[in-house]
């Protein structure tokens, strides 16, 4: 099976700039949501281990059904594309690295 080749479009300097600060800002907002929420997988072990209690897995199962439905309905629809992207070592590397110190400060 072949996949399409995806159609990136190459972004300015001060695009960007502007994505990743966006990028930024949207993350951590999400991650304190989710820290605030305790919706860590480190909680999700402990407290299916310790107190025998299934609610985070639920939750995390049930998000990962709606992502999967959701791309597929929203790529039907036309708006965006799949396809196999190229694999940007460095960008992996660095997110690697900043998901460690998040990981480190959290206690996780």
């Amino acid at each position: 099976m072949e996949f399409p080749a995806v159609v990136t479009e190459t972004a300015n300097g001060a695009a960007m700039i502007r994505m990743m600060g966006l990028g930024l800002v949207v993350g951590a907002a999400f991650g304190y949501a989710l820290q605030r929420g305790r919706f860590c997988m480190n909680s999700t072990f402990r407290d299916i281990l310790l107190a025998r209690d299934l609610t985070l897995l639920r939750a995390y199962i049930l998000a990962l059904l709606i992502q999967m439905v959701g791309v597929r309905a929203m790529a039907t629809l036309g708006l965006f594309g799949l396809g196999v992207t190229p694999f940007f070592w460095v960008a992996t590397l660095c997110g690697g690295f900043v998901f460690g110190i998040g990981m480190a400060f959290s206690g996780g």
